[in-house]
């Protein structure tokens, strides 16, 4: 019964006047809440995938380490960020958003493997170019998880078995107004700090 007052109060403390329900989420006091019943891994893509990764043990990891040492898991990289993870965690947890923060402080500092950042410029060019992220073309490369679940090659012979095009969504050009603006983003953002001259 203390134990649980005093969450309640960890709550209060977190989740107050001045603190959004969202910035909430992200707070390390919320993540306390979990009670490793691995919901989230049972639920989870790519657990069924890599049988080394659990969004469970990710969350034990976060509790227990400093978010550098998180940043630096090679396997805060296998997550496919779909938050199904979310949607079975009884306490409203959410493992896909703390592997996102992970992520980003890896990006930033310098503690992702050189492949995110080979991906992370393919994806890049392909967004500044066409104005889209990833364009079928971009499935001749290895992109992890999404690489493992789409295969290219099949979805063309399902299009042309259902009478369909080989041609798709993505292959429609992007307006001119459009891809302007989303490379002033990138300018703006991405590019910001040589994130992918540095690699």
């Amino acid at each position: 019964m203390i134990v649980v007052n005093q969450e309640k109060e960890s709550e209060k403390e977190v989740l107050s006047a001045e603190t959004s329900a969202f910035e909430f989420l992200y707070k390390k006091e919320n993540i306390i809440k979990c009670l490793q019943c691995g919901r989230c891994t049972a639920g989870c893509p790519a657990a069924k995938v890599f049988s080394d990764y659990s969004p469970r043990e990710i969350v034990r990891r976060a509790q227990e380490c400093t978010a550098d040492e998180l940043a630096k898991d090679p396997l805060i990289w296998l997550c496919g960020q779909c938050y199904t993870c979310n949607s079975r965690c009884p306490r409203n947890n959410t493992p896909a958003s703390i592997i996102l923060n992970a992520r980003n402080k890896a990006f930033k500092e310098g503690y992702a493997p050189d492949e995110i950042y080979k991906k992370a410029s393919l994806l890049f060019q392909s967004l500044e170019s066409n104005g889209v992220t990833v364009s079928p073309e971009l499935f001749e490369h290895d992109l992890g998880l999404l690489s493992k679940l789409v295969d290219h090659n099949k979805i063309t012979t399902l299009r042309a078995e259902l009478g369909l095009p080989p041609r798709n969504a993505r292959d429609i050009p992007v307006p001119a107004k459009a891809l302007k603006e989303i490379r002033t983003i990138l300018k703006l953002t991405c590019n910001k700090g040589g994130l992918f001259n540095d690699h």
